[in-house]
């Protein structure tokens, strides 16, 4: 996005950087932007479903079946929401996107220390996002700088680092959190699916109607 440029070329004046920085908090927390960052035929789509907190016949613990998703708009509002959220001992997490359950995408998502790991549900088809959280989560009070892709990883979340760097072609990389947010995580090897977890995974993995893993 040329928006970015003047951060890294040129004089760095304060009024363009307090415009870049501006937009790029707009792209993570506006929600009626994020709409405008789809092409128009996703936008109507979008802005034409229902918007709620929760599906009224959705069935099963919230954001942790594909019966009972999170309600998102649209792919930057997966980035948006999944981002904001935070353990109840205060922990952010890292997330990517695993494949499909027919219309609803599937998250995998870990703690930034290592220490929790989920499985997350979304429906992306909504004008907005969620308020609710599923148990055991809440919403960061920071700004929730973006903490994962809805792209497949094939070494996550050791493979961050390389990600967030693709997405400089997009001008979303400065939207992400700073890797020194998960570096040391990263350094001491602290990410460890436990065997709990490789189980829930295989089995949705079975599951999948589309995957990004193949």
């Amino acid at each position: 996005m040329k928006f970015l440029s003047s951060i890294f070329g040129g004089k760095k004046d304060d009024r363009a950087l307090h415009d870049a920085f501006a937009k790029i908090r707009r792209i993570i927390e506006d929600e009626q932007f994020q709409l405008e960052m789809v092409p128009p035929a996703v936008r109507t789509l979008l802005e034409s479903r229902p918007a709620y907190d929760k599906a009224p016949d959705g069935t099963g613990p919230f954001g942790f079946t594909e019966t009972n998703p999170i309600p998102v708009n649209g792919p930057i509002g997966q980035l948006a929401y999944l981002s904001k959220l935070e353990t109840l001992t205060g922990q952010r997490v890292l997330f990517h996107r695993i494949g499909a359950i027919d219309y609803v995408d599937v998250f995998e998502a870990v703690s930034f220390d290592g220490s929790q790991w989920f499985i997350l549900f979304v429906d992306l088809y909504h004008p907005r996002r969620s308020r609710l959280m599923p148990e055991g989560f809440k919403f960061t009070t920071e700004v929730a700088q973006f903490s994962g892709f809805h792209k497949f990883c094939e070494n996550f979340p050791y493979d961050f680092p390389e990600m967030k760097a693709t997405q400089q072609e997009s001008g979303l990389s400065l939207a992400y959190i700073p890797i020194s947010k998960v570096s040391e995580s990263i350094r001491n090897r602290a990410f460890n699916r436990p065997l709990a977890h490789k189980a829930k995974l295989e089995l949705v993995n079975s599951r999948l109607s589309s995957s990004q893993t193949q």
